[in-house]
């Protein structure tokens, strides 16, 4: 896979992404693929071959994680201007029109919302165990409750710390997983981490309590109700970092999504089931194509 990412500047951001082109030269379709939450570069590396087989693929930070910069710091962030600023880098690397949009927690609400927002552009949304509304719940409200009291630095100073911890990657992926042990005993796991190890290390601490501090506050429902775009929603019944009632809701309350759940399953269905998602998703893909035909 090609490592050469291209950058994009909007407003306060600047993004990056990298192309990986279709393993079906028939193929016209352009996937995006976004990241959650103290993702980085690279994060979709597992995923990207099932994806390549339904179009050119195009990896797109996340508004803030690495290789993504958020050029002056002293400002807040708010939902729209994240929303405002994800959506201008999907048409930089995607073009304007008929996008398949990928998004797993917080790149899963942006995922969301940007269906919803623009029903014209958007062709079909994966959105995977989506974060939905604030406020943050645990110990990283401590890191929101420092920004908003100008202590933002010892949060940084923690984070750098811990992300220097061995095994941090490892450990973070066991807190979201259902099963650590089964998890972490795969090889294609073993190798993943091992590569992604080197682009997490580069996450920036003051970006991500300034991105945490703006998901406390925002709220996706209202963008969403009336939504007009196909929309698949994975989520595992055992997720510990994102409620199961919060998605239930918008599960209820949204048109045109199809909610599969997964059982024995946390955080990361991509990757804890990843067989059985690409499955699924692999029917709501095929399904949409062969509606594009039909309508044709």
């Amino acid at each position: 896979m090609s490592e050469i990412r291209k950058s994009f500047e909007w407003k306060n951001h600047r993004l990056t992404y990298s192309s990986y082109p279709s393993s079906n030269p028939k193929s016209k379709e352009k996937i995006v693929l976004i990241g959650g939450w103290c993702s980085a570069a690279g994060y979709w590396g597992l995923n990207i071959p099932f994806f390549q087989k339904w179009g050119e693929v195009i990896e797109l930070d996340l508004v803030g994680h690495y290789p993504a910069e958020i050029l002056d710091q002293s400002q807040k962030l708010t939902l729209m201007e994240f929303l405002e600023t994800q959506a201008e880098a999907v048409w930089a690397a995607a073009g304007t029109s008929q996008i398949t949009l990928v998004g797993h927690s917080t790149g899963g609400m942006a995922v969301l919302a940007l269906s919803a927002l623009y029903p014209t552009r958007i062709k079909q949304s994966i959105s995977i165990a989506p974060y939905i509304h604030g406020p943050v719940r645990g110990p990283l409200k401590l890191g929101v409750l420092g920004l908003r009291t100008n202590l933002g630095g010892i949060f940084d100073f923690g984070f750098k710390v811990g992300r220097n911890f061995p095994n941090a990657l490892q450990m973070g992926f066991s807190y979201g997983v259902y099963d650590s042990s089964e998890f972490h005993d795969r090889e294609d796991i073993k190798s993943f981490l091992e590569i992604y190890q080197k682009q997490f290390d580069k996450i920036e601490p003051r970006n991500m309590l300034l991105v945490l501090e703006m998901l406390d506050r925002a709220d996706i429902r209202p963008l969403v109700f009336g939504n007009e775009v196909p929309i698949l929603l994975l989520r595992g019944d055992e997720d510990p970092v994102v409620p199961g009632k919060d998605i239930e809701e918008v599960e209820r309350s949204t048109p045109n999504i199809q909610a599969v759940h997964f059982a024995e399953c946390g955080h990361f269905v991509h990757m804890e089931k990843i067989e059985l998602a690409e499955k699924v998703m692999s029917d709501f893909l095929s399904a949409k194509k062969q509606t594009k035909r039909t309508k044709g």
